[in-house]
């Protein structure tokens, strides 16, 4: 359970990360560089295999509730691994 609860948490954060990256474009009057669909597309496929993961744990089956958080939780792990590292080795890098 702790497993799920670590790949749900992640998915949260993602989504929460994405919607306030979105909201800030949004009070700032800026236009984003990436079209805005963009960001409903990642915030809809993140949050549907997050309330599929809820329904197979409510229907009990908790394998496949991990496996459904943590397949969309890994790339936000590498992703944030590899900012991190280009913070950490190229802080000048623009």
């Amino acid at each position: 359970m702790g497993l799920y609860l670590t790949g749900l948490l992640i998915d949260c954060t993602a989504v929460m990360a994405v919607g306030s990256y979105y909201l800030y474009y949004m009070i700032s009057k800026k236009e984003p560089a990436e079209p805005r669909h963009y960001f409903w597309i990642v915030m809809a496929s993140i949050s549907l295999v997050m309330f599929a993961s809820l329904y197979y744990i409510y229907a009990g089956d908790l394998t496949t509730a991990s496996i459904l958080a943590w397949v969309m939780a890994v790339p936000v792990v590498i992703t944030a691994i590899f900012i991190i590292l280009i913070i950490i080795f190229r802080p000048n890098w623009n």
